[in-house]
């Protein structure tokens, strides 16, 4: 999911450095580093959240005018389909669950998120130093 945000004047490192701490408050094993339009935190193996994979953000843009990007990757799939029935016969149904409780999961992690950085945003408008010229960073 992307959510975009124009006028805010944010510093998009302060902000990394804010999701950054939401990791941290949900015990999440995180890593941040700046890519070439931003910055980009990778999370993974939270007690609180069962994930089926790492949660990546990505935060792109510019002060004025920013994305920022919400995702589940590299999800443990099976190389292989089987069906329902062999499945339940033979303990696939544990997996079924597993991968129905990660999806649970990532709908309640996604809300706590957003609603994270929707709260935290109003204290870092006006955070970005303007350069002396008045151009944008």
């Amino acid at each position: 999911m992307r959510k975009s945000w124009r006028n805010r004047n944010v510093d998009l490192e302060l902000l990394a450095k804010c999701i950054g701490d939401f990791f941290k408050e949900k015990d999440f094993e995180a890593v941040k580093g700046k890519i070439a339009n931003g910055y980009q935190i990778l999370a993974d193996d939270s007690p609180h959240f069962k994930l089926d994979g790492y949660v990546n953000v990505t935060i792109e843009g510019r002060p004025s005018n920013f994305v920022i990007s919400l995702d589940l990757c590299g999800g443990k799939e099976s190389g292989f389909k089987v069906s329902s029935w062999l499945m339940t016969m033979f303990g696939g149904g544990y997996f079924f669950l597993r991968k129905l409780k990660s999806q649970e999961d990532w709908v309640k992690f996604e809300k706590e998120f957003w609603r994270y950085v929707e709260n935290s945003l109003p204290s870092l408008v006006n955070s970005a130093k303007s350069s002396p010229c008045g151009f944008e960073q």
